[in-house]
């Protein structure tokens, strides 16, 4: 497989869980079961007095989780990547997705041919969540963090830590940027802790267990970076508002230059601000044909409401071959939830 750096997407031009598991023992999730108190109480003979058997109780209770059939959880088995990958694709919103390019199903999903995942694997690959081995390869804690940061649409928090000196952990050294690009800021964010003794331990492997409390921890951490209540409606005219924008001057008026974009939203009084030209678009000023193309806003979106009036929307999307993952976010204003403004971040 490529290079991993290449499905963070974070090169220069960036810069300017629909299948179930089958199988007997893992971890099948059910559509309809996504909150709390929609099955009966679970106890596993094994999990109690488990570090973990209160994160593992509430999600089978959800309907996240089954056990074996003699009743036990077998909370320290590993992982493996396809079923961690599963299991996120039903925490996340649903989304549509679309039909992965060429170089993603030779690269990628091959893999995954004629598995049971293969249809995950295919789904995700549009939100450019994947992972970095065979499908039946065991998940380690820096891989699991990888996938998670890209299922909350924050990735690219890993660029504050770009070059940093400091040092969170005693095993990461801020010499491997890799690491430090997606470890800090998932540490920083709640998602993956460290151990009493002050290490991270990166390559150490996922069990059901520590799996159970990073997705609980995925759902809650989606609640409190993604806040307020946004209708059916106002997304619908949110994406519309960015999608159509996009469309418009990127494929249909296939505008390449940022003065010439400027002042097509003059002359045609678009409702887009200046500021949020200049967030999106300021790539134009260097790079005239090879960009990192936008979402086709059908991929894993989150929506919040972060002011009276002002909105914000993040699409976590594969961007190709030269973008990879890529998660963007876009605010919007307005007075009646109907009609939409692109704005920048700070107006």
């Amino acid at each position: 497989m490529q290079d991993w750096k290449r499905q963070m997407g974070k090169t220069a031009a960036v810069m300017a869980l629909a299948a179930s598991f089958v199988l007997p023992g893992m971890f099948p999730l059910k559509a309809e079961a996504r909150e709390e108190g929609t099955a009966p109480s679970v106890a596993f003979s094994d999990s109690a007095g488990h570090w973990a058997a209160k994160d593992i109780e509430a999600a089978a209770r959800s309907g996240l989780v089954q056990g074996f059939p003699d009743g036990t959880f077998q909370p320290e088995q590993t992982v493996t990547q396809e079923q961690f990958l599963t299991l996120v694709e039903r925490v996340v919103p649903p989304f549509a997705g679309h039909e992965p390019d060429a170089f993603i199903r030779e690269s990628y999903l091959s893999q995954a041919a004629g598995r049971w995942s293969e249809n995950t694997y295919k789904h995700m690959a549009a939100a450019g969540i994947m992972t970095s081995g065979k499908p039946t390869d065991s998940l380690n804690r820096l891989e699991a963090t990888r996938i998670l940061l890209a299922a909350l649409g924050h990735q690219s928090e890993g660029e504050k830590y770009r070059g940093t000196k400091a040092r969170f952990f005693p095993d990461l050294s801020p010499n491997n940027e890799q690491q430090v690009m997606i470890a800090y800021p998932a540490y920083k964010m709640g998602i993956m802790a460290g151990y009493p003794d002050g290490t991270f331990r990166p390559d150490e492997k996922i069990s059901r267990a520590q799996a159970v409390v990073l997705l609980n921890r995925l759902g809650s951490t989606m609640k409190e970076l993604y806040p307020g209540t946004v209708t059916e409606d106002e997304k619908k005219a949110m994406t519309k508002a960015v999608a159509s924008f996009v469309d418009d001057v990127m494929d249909q008026k296939q505008i390449r230059r940022y003065d010439e974009l400027v002042s097509y939203v003059k002359k045609n009084k678009l409702p887009v601000t200046e500021s949020f030209l200049r967030e999106h678009f300021s790539f134009m000023q260097y790079q005239v044909h090879d960009y990192v193309r936008f979402p086709a806003f059908d991929e894993l979106t989150y929506f919040a409401k972060i002011d009276p009036g002002k909105y914000r929307m993040t699409v976590q999307y594969y961007a190709g071959e030269l973008g990879g993952s890529v998660d963007k976010t876009f605010y919007l204003s307005s007075a009646d939830g109907k009609s939409f403004r692109l704005i920048g971040k700070d107006e």
